[in-house]
């Protein structure tokens, strides 16, 4: 009976209209509540003297750069560790042109681009695919990570973030040095689908290297989003920890839930909340819209400049 209700679940979930419907209905109200801490504290954003400091985001915009030459590292060091066979121009070039595609609110171009521009070169689809997965995890592991590194300099979210980040370090670092385990659940699934198991795993020292550099990019990320709260808001350095692990947190908020059918604006949402515990709602929610800008122009930008090269 279990079994039967489980397989009507499934496919009753997977009709495209119920995940349309709560795509639109979780978008809808990350929008909403973020309107409504507009509009709550508009007469506060009407108040405030507006201050724009072109160096800080000038400093955002270069620390960007050093977080995107690390994003590209990291990806670097996962297909060599897979000896997918592809230059490092290469890489660069799909992961700039794939990771743009992570915006959407749906996994699939995301995924797609990426796998489809290797098969263009000659790197199967499993490859790629379990390259994604080890991106995904070291991204999540690394970022829970860093939020228990920065919790003794942070008391005021040590109480709001729970349990969670422990146990996603604690799981993923478990894949960090044992990685076969990875490959060998990639291979019973490969097995099942009738395709040959992958024979190339990822050492425990290229996984640990990835690992340490993407907390970097999460470091390096809070840092970008400290300098354009700075080129608008006078906020103390002291604020520092805590905007880092605002960044991070939210992050992997919208990490956990971005292969769900669930809207856009979850991220915003959980950093706009996080911020305002040390700024006015109605400037962190401002801060948070602008954020997404600056960064899918940062983006942009240099996927310009890598189709050049």
């Amino acid at each position: 009976m279990i079994e039967a209700l489980w397989r009507r679940s499934r496919a009753l979930w997977l009709k495209r209209q119920w995940q349309s419907l709560l795509l639109i209905g979780t978008t809808t109200l990350s929008l909403g509540f973020l309107g409504l801490g507009l509009i709550r504290g508009w007469r506060e954003l009407l108040r405030y003297r507006w201050q724009f400091d072109w160096l800080p985001l000038g400093l955002s915009g270069a620390t960007y750069s050093v977080a995107l030459a690390l994003a590209v590292l990291a990806w670097v060091v996962i297909m060599r560790a897979l000896q997918a066979g592809s230059t490092w121009r290469q890489d660069a070039k799909f992961f700039l042109y794939s990771w743009i595609a992570r915006r959407l609110p749906t996994p699939a171009p995301y995924v797609a681009s990426r796998v489809l521009l290797y098969e263009r070169i000659g790197v199967p689809k499993r490859l790629t695919g379990v390259g994604l997965i080890w991106e995904n995890i070291l991204l999540v592991v690394s970022g829970a990570m860093l939020v228990l590194l920065l919790l003794p300099l942070t008391p005021v979210l040590s109480t709001r973030i729970g349990p969670a980040p422990i146990l996603l370090a604690a799981a993923g670092l478990l894949l960090v040095v044992r990685p076969i385990w990875l490959t060998q659940a990639a291979n019973w699934v490969l097995r099942r689908m009738g395709k040959a198991p992958l024979t190339i795993s990822i050492s425990p020292m290229a996984a640990l290297l990835a690992l340490v550099v993407y907390t970097a990019i999460w470091l390096t990320g809070g840092v970008i989003l400290f300098f354009l709260i700075r080129s608008l808001y006078p906020i103390d350095w002291a604020l520092l920890p805590l905007i880092v692990q605002s960044w991070v947190f939210s992050g992997l908020v919208s990490y956990l839930v971005f292969f769900l059918p669930i809207g856009f604006g979850i991220r915003e949402l959980t950093l706009a909340a996080l911020l305002s515990l040390v700024i006015p709602l109605s400037v962190a929610v401002v801060i948070v819209i602008l954020a997404r800008i600056w960064v899918m122009a940062n983006e942009v930008l240099w996927a310009l400049i890598f189709s050049k090269l």
